[in-house]
């Protein structure tokens, strides 16, 4: 009696459940960011170009009443500014302001005394011996370990109560001698003081100097238990006794540090002691730059033009422009969430710059779902059904998306690593939308497509827009059945050229061939049926390329970039008691006075409402002129300002440190390239994204536009697209490189590439350009510079990804052996090729006793005169295979593998 056998699962089952349980993990991952960032405005930390926050002044006070320099300045807004960046303030204002002062702004923060503590302590760390101590009296409270009492506070009736603060001992300088300073530190961290101790300790390692010195005095102080001091800023913060000589050079600095101190204390040794010390001169709540008005605007104009691009792509891809939307709302949501999460813990704060980064990662996500939708759309084109192309087209744009994502991320990294300022918030966002898209596409929507193609897509082929694929698909498969070849190279030979496609078909099947020919001539559906010569006018566009150019360098040259204020500096203008006045008011009148750029920000100090106005004005007789100008009209009292000159916020170390990461992540970038495709390609990407870079410049000198931090992150944002569209393209040169179906010159495959992927290149301008359109015409005025810039770098990128990159990748790969015999053998002209193997569908319905187009039985023994000659060339001379050769090898699919090949 026969066993019953378990039926075995089908490998469908397996992978719908896998495709389940993707989804499962995608719902659960969306309900954890919602809420994370339920309520954004509240969960997201803002710059201060969108919410302001604390403005506070530092004076310098120089060694005995001397000046201070402008090189001491300098290094002290450097070491400012990693100390507020330290802070998780990484969009902050750190600029000089006169000859003595330090306007540091930082977002959000309200409690001065927190930021002071921090940003304004010289960190000057010293230790020294006690028995190096001249002053009797303090050398003996620290010999009596009185140096670290609590501070007291007398309240209102004169009762003296405790602060819950340590005052420590102040010592004077010169009054003993260093042993070792901060200069000699390699590292700090934080740790607890004690195993039992509620206390931290700040814990530093030496360097060789310092160790050396450190072990020298502690073999010596060991056998008396003689005592170190460890000096911060003049003030004693320990005095332990050394019990054993210290030979390895690590340090404890204890002070009953709470835990928010010690971190405090590791950020200023971290960065340095200041050259000179700083006093607190002033601090007032300030406004956003941006303004909330013109903020709200600006997100409902881009909204508004998101929606336009939402309806636009449910026009083209009908069903699956909903996947689309939904993968979008997916991405924004898991992109907040990640935003929110980081806020949370202070390592977040969206600015302008940040948002030119979602800006761009919006569209990238855009541009992986349209490439996407495309390759599916195509794979049903070439003949496989809608359930393989879900899984072979999905995979393939998966791959393309990944690679374009993974060299932008390498920019993004180098940016947020080695930048500094706004370039780093930007690199940032951006970083966090690309793993985002990743996550997005692998657990949403290769998921969904895969679920839903074999029941609900090829059910409903209208309605999920895929109905023109399927039909063109059959008008490919009978001419590929006519022309003896596989429908993808029938498609692809139809494209290239169909005229010559068509006299194949016509000589191979006749009347049969000719009807095939003329079905597959014009196939309905929104695709690009065949090629656009492109590459043939390749010396045009380099030609108008260089010309361009070189014109920008020229104006460039001629009239200069009007650089904002953040870069040259200018005067800071301070109106007090200004009472109704708005800030579009003060705008327009700055305006009418001849400062159309003016930076304008609100102002809280004491309770008294003003605002803060930074001019590049860079005399202060002219700004006081145009300010008493803007008074008049507005009614305010000629006393009722102040004009400072300031110093750039961008400065040359902000710039400096900018530029390095743009060349590093260039080197990066080729690296990458040429790992996982070919190095020839990273260097022609990067010589195509240089002319988008510098044709913006020269068009902002042309129109004398001004350069600001908005621009810059507009330039950012230019990089990454120019990225993303060469990648993609190369790519699919990449791919159909390793086919086997067309020979044909490696200019021909090239142009043939551009064009299967000239929908998506199209779409994704579209769907990138109308929000930053609407923004340009519709938004506040302090976003149409970023704008400005986007407008033209999405029309250059995409551009310079077919006029630039590709011909120079192309007309450089010709200069291969390989492909140079190739071009030897068909010639220059784009467009001629040969079937790799004209018979395999006759040989394959030979065997199967299949009839063949005409009609008529198929003699794989003696094929006709085109099948024997094997070729598809423009001229219809020969260049294929032998009709032995042809005949008599199989289909690539029947043929058996080697023994020993995998």
């Amino acid at each position: 009696m026969a066993t019953a056998q378990k039926p075995k699962k089908k490998p469908g089952r397996t992978t719908d459940r896998r495709n389940v349980w993707l989804l499962i993990v995608t719902t659960l991952l969306v309900v954890g960011s919602i809420f994370m960032f339920a309520p954004p405005q509240e969960k997201i930390n803002q710059g201060l170009d969108i919410q302001g926050g604390l403005s506070v002044v530092l004076t310098a006070k120089g060694a005995d009443g001397a000046a201070v320099s402008a090189d001491d300045m300098e290094k002290s807004r450097a070491i400012i500014e990693s100390r507020v960046n330290a802070l998780g303030a990484s969009e902050a204002v750190v600029q000089v302001q006169g000859n003595d002062q330090i306007l540091v702004q930082i977002p959000g923060l309200t409690n001065t005394e927190d930021a002071l503590n921090t940003i304004g302590k010289t960190g000057k760390l010293e230790f020294a011996r006690l028995d190096s101590f001249t002053d009797s009296d303090v050398k003996t409270k620290i010999e009596n370990g009185q140096f670290g009492n609590e501070a007291t506070v007398t309240d209102e009736l004169g009762n003296s109560l405790p602060s819950g603060k340590t005052e420590h001992l102040k010592v004077e300088s010169g009054t003993y001698t260093p042993l070792v300073t901060g200069s000699n530190i390699t590292n700090v961290s934080v740790g607890q003081a004690k195993q039992t101790s509620t206390d931290y300790a700040v814990n530093v390692k030496l360097d060789g100097e310092g160790t050396a010195a450190f072990a020298e005095a502690t073999k010596e102080l060991a056998p008396t238990r003689g005592k170190i001091v460890i000096i911060l800023d003049g003030e004693v913060q320990s005095a332990p006794a050394v019990n054993d000589e210290i030979l390895n050079g690590d340090v404890s600095i204890t002070g009953n540090y709470s835990l928010d101190d010690a971190k405090s204390l590791q950020t200023v040794l971290e960065s340095g002691s200041l050259p000179v010390s700083f006093e607190y001169a002033q601090s007032q709540v300030v406004g956003p730059t941006l303004g909330q008005d013109a903020l709200a605007s600006g997100v409902l104009v881009a909204l508004i033009g998101l929606a336009v691009v939402m309806l636009y792509l449910l026009f083209f891809y009908r069903g699956l422009g909903l996947i689309t939307a939904a993968a979008m709302a997916i991405f924004a949501v898991l992109y907040l969430g990640i935003l929110a999460t980081l806020s949370a813990f202070g390592l977040f704060s969206l600015s302008l710059a940040g948002i030119a980064g979602v800006v761009l990662t919006i569209g990238m996500a855009a541009d992986s779902s349209i490439l996407t939708m495309e390759r599916f759309r195509e794979e049903i084109r070439m003949g496989r059904s809608v359930r393989a192309a879900s899984i072979t087209g999905v995979r393939h744009a998966i791959v393309t998306s990944v690679d374009a994502d993974l060299v932008t991320l390498v920019s993004a990294l180098s940016l947020f690593f080695l930048a500094s300022a706004s370039v780093k918030g930007f690199g940032l966002t951006l970083a966090l939308g690309i793993v985002c898209d990743i996550v997005m596409m692998l657990l949403f929507k290769a998921p969904l497509i895969r679920l839903l193609a074999p029941k609900v897509i090829a059910k409903h082929p209208g309605f999920w827009g895929v109905k023109d694929a399927e039909a063109a698909a059959k008008d490919y498969e009978a001419l590929a059945l006519a022309e003896g070849t596989s429908t993808a190279a029938a498609e692809a030979g139809e494209a290239m050229d169909a005229a010559a496609s068509e006299r194949l078909a016509e000589k191979r099947s006749g009347a049969a061939g000719e009807e095939a020919a003329q079905a597959a001539r014009k196939p309905r559906g929104r695709f690009i049926k065949h090629d656009i010569n492109f590459l043939g006018y390749r010396r045009i566009f380099l030609a108008v390329a260089a010309v361009l150019v070189c014109a920008s360098f020229a104006v460039v040259g001629f009239k200069g970039l009007n650089f904002g204020i953040e870069f040259v500096g200018g005067t800071s203008i301070s109106f007090h008691g200004t009472g109704d006045v708005t800030t579009e008011q003060l705008r327009t009148a700055f305006d009418q006075a001849g400062e159309p750029d003016a930076v304008i920000q609100t102002t809280n100090a004491d309770g008294q409402e003003g605002f803060l106005v930074r001019t590049t004005t860079t005399s202060a007789e002219d700004a006081t002129a145009r300010a008493n100008q803007v008074a008049d009209g507005l009614g305010l009292s000629t006393d009722s300002f102040e004009v400072t000159t300031i110093g750039p916020d961008w400065g040359a170390s902000v710039i400096q440190s900018s530029l390095i990461a743009f060349l590093v992540s260039i080197v990066l970038i080729i690296i990458y390239i040429a790992i996982r495709f070919d190095y020839k390609m990273g260097i022609t990407a990067i010589v195509a994204l240089l002319h988008d870079l510098i044709l913006v410049m020269g068009i902002y000198a042309l129109v004398g536009r001004e350069v600001n931090p908005n621009t810059i992150a507009a330039l950012l944002t230019i990089l990454g697209y120019s990225l993303y569209d060469t990648v993609v393209v190369f790519h699919r040169i990449n791919d159909n490189m390793q086919g086997d179906d067309i020979k044909c010159t490696f200019m021909t495959m090239a142009n043939h590439s551009i064009n299967q992927v000239l929908v998506r290149t199209i779409n994704t301008t579209l769907t990138s350009l109308i929000p930053v359109l609407a923004m340009l015409f519709f938004g506040g005025e302090t976003l149409k510079d970023f704008a400005f810039a986007m407008a033209i770098g999405l029309v250059c990128g995409s551009y310079s990804s077919v006029a630039v990159a590709t011909p120079l990748y192309a007309m450089w790969k010709t200069r291969e052996p390989r492909y140079a015999k190739l071009q030897k053998k068909y010639g220059t002209q784009v467009g001629r090729f040969e079937f790799a193997n004209p018979n395999a569908m006759a040989v394959a319905a030979a065997k199967a006793g299949a009839p063949k187009a005409g009609g008529t039985q198929v003699d794989a023994t003696t094929p006709s005169p085109a099948a024997m000659a094997g070729h598809a060339t423009a001229d219809d001379k020969p260049h294929g295979a032998s009709a032995s050769k042809a005949t008599s090898k199989p289909p690539k699919a029947k043929r058996k593998k080697r023994p020993d090949k995998k």
